[in-house]
């Protein structure tokens, strides 16, 4: 996938000058008022003079910005179909890594830039949402992450509600070598969506140098690009969505030799549930407030992670003869109610 190249200055249409502030507020406002030409390069975003003095005084995050052609392309239509991807996937990447047992950090929309030898930017992007899968390793510092000094991000998200990364950022992340980038095209229409730019989502996975379109990621193995523009696009996680995620997690696990016992969040509950289990043990009588106690903190745990119970639940599980272990371990270790039934069977 070759890199798209800017248009020579002659053949680009003459855009408005900006002459504002180079503040965040002062320019989105611009932006957002702009009714001139638009670049064929960056649809769906506005060009403005910059030069890398301004560039580097500024707040707010551009499409692209280069410093040979003093200039950057700031995002026309923002709005919260355009957020919401970017500002969901954390909260799905947390249920993966609960499951994995080790974190994963997202780091938003930070800056992207290279430098040249004596330490000055020479372009930069802002991706909508930046992936670390290994943040005990190593995680961002300061505004920026230089690229080729800087360990890249596992993935970067890109959302195409208004423009079309194919034109030209697919190709500068090509360039800067970027291990994976996922395109998410929300489903909430937009009047100004490119032609071709259609509901779903693309998982780019660098080969050989350039990238191939993927059905699952490498990144993260088993979660299907389907599965991940289903997650994005629900106003709440399905029981399906969460069956993905505790798949991809546990596929993560299985390759660290980590679990759910590992995430501090769950390894807590389960000590908490132990100690309630003791306590109604010797208030109801030590042998069925055990029982209760641990079945209770089932319960919890399962719901905790987001494995949902059918209404028969709590009565099967009064009635089991299950060991405590065999119990905390199968809510912690399952990814589906049946799955969890499955593992209590042996000890039934």
């Amino acid at each position: 996938m070759a890199e798209v190249q800017l248009s020579p200055g002659s053949e680009r249409p003459g855009y408005a000058t900006y002459s504002g502030p180079f503040e965040r507020d002062a320019v989105l406002d611009y932006v957002m008022r702009y009714d001139g030409p638009e670049d064929p390069d960056f649809p769906g975003c506005v060009p403005i003079p910059m030069t890398a003095e301004q560039f580097q005084d500024y707040d707010g995050g551009v499409e692209y910005w280069s410093r040979e052609q003093a200039m950057a392309w700031v995002l026309r239509e923002g709005g919260p179909d355009h957020e919401n991807p970017g500002g969901h996937l954390p909260a799905l990447l947390t249920r993966i890594a609960m499951e994995r047992g080790s974190p994963i950090r997202c780091w938003g929309a930070l800056r992207m830039v290279v430098v040249d030898r004596a330490g000055r930017p020479s372009e930069a992007m802002h991706p909508d949402q930046s992936v670390y899968l290994r943040p005990d390793v190593w995680t961002p510092s300061g505004r920026a992450t230089v690229i080729g000094r800087d360990p890249r991000p596992d993935v970067v998200l890109e959302v195409d509600h208004t423009t079309d990364v194919r034109r030209r950022k697919l190709g500068i992340y090509r360039r800067w070598r970027f291990p994976e980038v996922w395109v998410e095209t929300p489903d909430a229409p937009s009047p100004s969506r490119p032609p071709g730019v259609v509901p779903g989502f693309t998982i780019y996975v660098l080969e050989d140098d350039d990238y191939r379109t993927k059905p699952v990621s490498a990144a993260l193995p088993g979660w299907k690009a389907h599965e991940m523009h289903l997650a994005l696009n629900e106003p709440s996680s399905s029981p399906q969505t969460i069956g993905h995620l505790v798949r991809v997690g546990r596929e993560l696990g299985d390759l660290d030799g980590t679990g759910p016992i590992n995430d501090t969040q769950i390894a807590g509950y389960m000590r908490r549930a132990h100690g309630v289990g003791q306590r109604t043990g010797f208030a109801r009588g030590r042998e069925q407030g055990l029982a209760e106690g641990m079945a209770s903190a089932a319960v919890g745990l399962l719901h905790l992670r987001g494995i949902t119970l059918s209404a028969d639940a709590e009565q099967r599980l009064a009635a089991t003869t299950a060991t405590r272990e065999t119990l905390l371990a199968a809510a912690a270790g399952c990814s589906t109610e049946a799955d969890f039934w499955a593992r209590l069977a042996p000890d039934e």
